[in-house]
């Protein structure tokens, strides 16, 4: 597919509209079809004046795709993270600056095999349901693989003050991937921290002709890989935007009583460096691609 069909994509006033509100407060990336040195895809994370990407509009997303035309853009992510404010590439060092975080499961085909990704997603949405969240969840695939996410305002802001947005993201995470057997045809993994993205609704994928599209748990069992086709896609747009406020706080206190908060202990100890760090590390990577 044509780098000028992603544009036509990315035009439509109601594709434009819906990435630029989910979007709103995250920390976005745009996954280019240029390679870098290493043969990598580039991911801009930074615009011309070294702030972390935002798109605030559709107008911006229109905007953003055009401004970096020449690494030719096709995948627009998001953070889990929603911030309070995102005007300096410090904003998203401070964790204090993270006002809500959304707990996100990855799962991958062993095989290829799609439906075994569903089936284990509707495996991760019945564990979450165990737990109190059931109109915060919804699935997403997101090209060869699917997303499961809560939405982050199922915890309340008591939970959220107390325990810390992204401790609670990391912690259910985790909490629930461990409890999901490595079975069948595909593999679940948690894989909430400081800088991730996740595809946004609607995106196409990096590389695979398919747009990212959300499916709410009741509908999981009819969801087919064609609703995917960029032609002719099958989403449901209030799936990511509907939640209950506080469903989660039992699950959030469980989960971090169980598992700790982000970077803590044996693993902060050995395989990473401290946060702050760790993402001005990354920034000053990043800032060769602007």
């Amino acid at each position: 597919m044509g780098w000028e069909r992603v544009l036509e994509h990315y035009s439509r006033e109601d594709v434009g509209q819906e990435i630029a509100e989910y979007c709103a407060g995250r920390w976005v990336a745009l996954h280019c079809e240029e390679l870098d040195k290493k043969g990598k895809q580039i991911m801009i994370r930074y615009d011309k004046d070294r702030r972390p990407l935002r798109l605030s509009s559709k107008d911006d997303v229109r905007k953003a795709i055009l401004d970096y035309a020449k690494h030719r853009p096709r995948a627009i992510y998001a953070s889990a993270h929603v911030y309070r404010k995102l005007g300096s590439r410090w904003s998203v060092v401070d964790r204090e600056n993270v006002l809500a975080s959304s707990p996100t499961l990855d799962i991958d085909s062993k095989d290829g095999d799609w439906k075994s990704v569903v089936e284990k997603a509707m495996q991760v949405i019945r564990l979450l349901e165990k737990y109190g969240i059931v109109k915060s969840v919804f699935f997403k695939w997101s090209g060869r693989g699917a997303h499961v996410h809560v939405h982050q305002n199922a915890f309340s802001e008591e939970i959220r003050r107390r325990i810390g947005p992204m401790d609670i993201a990391y912690s259910v995470t985790r909490f629930i991937a461990g409890m999901i057997g490595p079975e069948g045809g595909a593999i679940v993994e948690a894989v909430v921290d400081a800088q991730r993205v996740f595809t946004t609704p609607l995106s196409f994928h990096r590389y695979v002709d398919r747009v990212a599209v959300c499916v709410p748990p009741e509908s999981l069992s009819e969801f087919h890989v064609d609703w995917t086709y960029p032609e002719s896609y099958r989403h449901f747009p209030e799936a990511w935007r509907r939640f209950s406020p506080g469903e989660g706080d039992g699950l959030a206190e469980v989960a971090f009583a169980k598992i700790g908060p982000y970077l803590a202990g044996k693993t902060r100890r050995r395989r990473h460096k401290p946060l702050d760090e760790e993402i001005i590390e990354t920034m000053r990577r990043l800032e060769g691609l602007l």
